[in-house]
């Protein structure tokens, strides 16, 4: 079925194209950069800052440090705007000080002698012919935005896109992985995925979108792959299970005078099979309070959904937002049934503590808007104060739990708890801005899943959180 898909998009895009089209035009060459120096200001738990593989140790684990991440980009494009062609490269992370060594990203010590460059796009986009300006495709590694909350990063993929009236258009083949081997006796485990879009615009104040993603692929494997709670993301899954999973959404946005909303709700379903599973974090296995730790040699049917709700108002320099979302958790996946929502690939920077919102993104606990398989639920109140031109404020203060209790060594918890965020940015220049945040999460008892004890490994859980995090982090920002 996939390859019946695969070759009628391949198929359809010459015949979409047209034949025909005017001589190429001479190209306009632009560089572009985003120069981004960043400093944790301290943070009292920097063990907490490891995208998921964190812990959270008894006592402070405090730090300090500065970091580089810098990125480029050619834009070459004809002058009619017909044809454009895009590479971008970064290099990510570079810590001060941190030593250089081959086949790693780093080198910011004496020499800087470290592997850092990272290729970001390296796409061709161009307008078909006899579209006018309504219809384009774009081939390459490129950035993909089908919803923040679902799947928004780079991937390899074509992609066409165009407009007709009130309506957006978008369809797509990506292939997040795939499989090089050349061996007779078994098929070959690519990944593809397949995505379609449609906006609406029926009122210039009003946008309202469809969409649909479907993954599939075959893992080939004569004994099951694991799915671990600490690696629930269709990333994490690559290509080791027999695949087929189709998300349905709707997102959009409204505005009137000096009301605003937007949402999103995505409902997912299909299965991921030959796999098993184990309620698992850093490698210590968990038993629940039923004593389900795991699930072996299943096939696991996934049904899921999050919705998302951004209400709020202008007031003069001021703007409140309270944000709610709920993506759906499992509260026991032995039953062969995944009900825990699962993202694709996404930076979500909805607070300091947890989230990406540090200006230091890639030292963050998470880029998932969910824990483990057991899904979330965020209450947030921001204020945002633009007090002049050049200088910005803002605040928020939120309370976070998860759907269903994380369990764990005969405990149950869901409260993650209380989080209090502020953060000022100010232009320096137009277009040099320096920024600074903090964060304080005050514990929920189901942040005692994460911590542990260095001077004693045998320590047990006691049910209720020891630790609050503080993170402060800043950045000095040059864009062209």
């Amino acid at each position: 079925m996939k390859k019946i898909v695969l070759a009628m998009f391949f198929l359809l895009l010459p015949t979409a194209a047209g034949v025909g089209g005017r001589p190429a035009a001479a190209a306009d060459l632009k560089i572009r950069g985003d120069f981004n120096n960043r400093f944790m200001i301290y943070t009292n738990h920097a063990d907490w800052l490891h995208q998921e593989k964190a812990t959270l140790h008894d006592g402070t684990v405090a730090d300090t440090w500065g970091e580089a991440k810098y990125r480029m980009w050619f834009d070459a494009a004809t002058s009619d705007g017909r044809v454009r062609g895009v590479w971008a490269w970064e290099i990510g992370s570079l810590k001060y000080g941190e030593p250089g060594s081959l086949g790693k990203h780093l080198g910011g010590s004496y020499s800087g002698d470290g592997i850092n460059l990272e290729t970001r796009w390296l796409y061709t986009d161009f307008q078909l012919p006899g579209f006018s300006r309504n219809g384009r495709v774009r081939m390459g590694l490129q950035p993909l935005d089908i919803n923040s909350f679902y799947w928004k990063e780079t991937i390899m993929g074509i992609k066409a896109y165009g407009s007709t009236g009130a309506f957006d258009w978008v369809a797509a083949w990506l292939r997040p992985i795939r499989d090089p081997r050349l061996d007779e006796k078994s098929d070959v485990r690519d990944l593809d995925a397949f995505y379609g879009r449609v906006n609406f615009r029926p009122l210039p104040s009003l946008t309202a979108g469809l969409f649909s993603v479907y993954h599939c692929g075959n893992g080939d494997r004569s004994t099951p792959a694991e799915i671990t709670s600490q690696n629930y993301e269709i990333k994490q899954l690559g290509n080791k299970f027999d695949t087929s999973i189709l998300a349905l959404g709707t997102d959009g946005s409204w505005s009137s005078d000096n009301f605003f909303l937007s949402w999103d709700f995505i409902y997912e379903t299909g299965s991921i099979d030959n796999a098993s599973y184990k309620l698992s974090y850093n490698g210590v296995d968990y038993f629940d309070n039923d004593g389900r730790g795991g699930a072996y040699d299943r096939d696991f049917d996934l049904n899921a959904w999050l919705f998302h709700l951004d209400l709020g108002f202008k007031a003069g320099a001021l703007k409140f937002t309270y944000t709610f979302w709920y993506a759906t958790g499992d509260d026991n996946p032995a039953d062969g049934d995944f009900n825990g929502f699962m993202a694709v690939d996404i930076d979500r920077k909805d607070n300091i503590c947890i989230f990406k919102a540090t200006y230091l993104d890639d030292s963050s606990f998470t880029e998932k808007d969910y824990l483990l398989d057991r899904g979330f639920v965020m209450n947030k109140l921001a204020v945002d104060y633009k007090a002049s031109r050049k200088l910005a404020l803002g605040a928020a203060v939120m309370y976070m739990m998860t759907a269903e209790d994380i369990e764990y060594s005969g405990y149950g918890n869901d409260e993650i708890g209380w989080e209090v965020d502020g953060w000022c940015k100010y232009k320096i220049y137009e277009n040099l801005e320096f920024a600074v945040n903090a964060g304080y999460l005050f514990a929920g008892d189901a942040l005692d899943f994460y911590e542990r004890d260095s001077s004693d490994p045998d320590r047990q859980p006691d049910g209720g959180s020891d630790e609050n995090i503080f993170v402060s982090t800043a950045r000095i920002r040059y864009r062209f």
